[in-house]
């Protein structure tokens, strides 16, 4: 990784530094349930052991388990004071499509190292999931500046490819993240919306609180091709030549049935949804998805 990243440019990043009291109201208002203080603090309260997965620091490993029973187990805290995010972003072949702005991919990635800029710099404890059929890349959640520069070489090694399927990552996530935690899911959401019900539940049943940010390029969201065109699928389908004047209407109709049901779907597992489109400047679709939920948060 260079000394600028494209994934954090100086300009995203002074923008960013403007919205650091906005994201501390979000932090506070939105997850105090999950902590018994807003403040912060030292104290920690032994929880549980879990199995040790790789990716978790070794230095929480439970040495006396490990000698008496030959088996790996990771002492969990209850870290009351600190929010713990998981950022999970979809690494698939439909996430490197390109219009006019540049592909998915990119816009979803400077999105997951902004949130990630912005919690970190609130000393709270932030981890990166990215995913396509499977989890490709673990990043376990620790705070501090060095977590940046982890998570962003992660997403500077990642080339959008293979198939997608968040509910699966969504489950292989929940495995890991133990005590409650804030989930920030990033993806197109190119699966079927049936598909997504399983993760949803898994992360809801375990308590974590969950948000849902669907990344789309506006060629997707309006169809606006005129010329016969061969539209290759990037993940696995086979091509298709065809006139897009004729396939428009039943293109749409399609797509916009399949928004209703991820609506569906999202909201009804009581997870937060919002859809954002790569022809925005990525600091004011940040500013008002911020501000909509520090208002839901007071």
């Amino acid at each position: 990784m260079g000394s600028v990243s494209r994934y954090l440019e100086p300009a995203l990043v002074e923008s960013l530094n403007q919205l650091q009291i906005s994201a501390r109201r979000v932090v506070e208002g939105t997850t105090t349930g999950h902590h018994a203080s807003a403040l912060k603090g030292a104290s920690v309260e032994f929880r549980q052991h879990r199995f040790y997965v790789p990716g978790d620091p070794p230095r929480r490993l439970d040495w006396r388990v490990l000698a008496r029973t030959d088996r790996p187990y990771i002492k969990e805290y209850d870290e009351e004071t600190n929010l713990k995010c998981v950022l999970m972003l979809d690494g698939s072949g439909s996430m490197g499509y390109a219009g006019a702005t540049g592909t998915k991919f990119d816009y979803a990635g400077k999105l997951t190292a902004a949130l990630a800029y912005l919690m970190l710099a609130n000393t709270e404890t932030v981890g990166l999931s990215l995913f396509s059929s499977k989890m490709d890349r673990w990043v376990a959640p620790r705070s501090g500046h060095g977590q940046l520069f982890r998570l962003i070489d992660a997403l500077e090694r990642a080339t959008p490819r293979g198939e997608s399927s968040p509910g699966k990552a969504m489950q292989e996530s929940a495995d890991r993240m133990g005590r409650r935690s804030l989930v920030v899911l990033v993806s197109d959401l190119l699966i079927p919306a049936a598909s997504l019900r399983a993760g949803l539940a898994r992360l809801g049943h375990d308590r974590h609180e969950v948000i849902v940010i669907r990344v789309l390029d506006t060629d997707e969201v309006e169809f606006p091709f005129r010329r016969w065109t061969r539209f290759r699928g990037l993940e696995n389908e086979p091509s298709r030549e065809c006139d897009p004047v004729l396939a428009r209407q039943e293109y749409l109709d399609k797509f916009r049935r399949h928004a209703r049901e991820l609506d569906a779907a999202i909201r009804g597992s009581g997870a937060e949804y919002v859809t954002l489109t790569t022809d925005k400047p990525l600091i004011e679709s940040l500013t008002s998805f911020l501000h909509h939920r520090d208002g839901r948060g007071t």
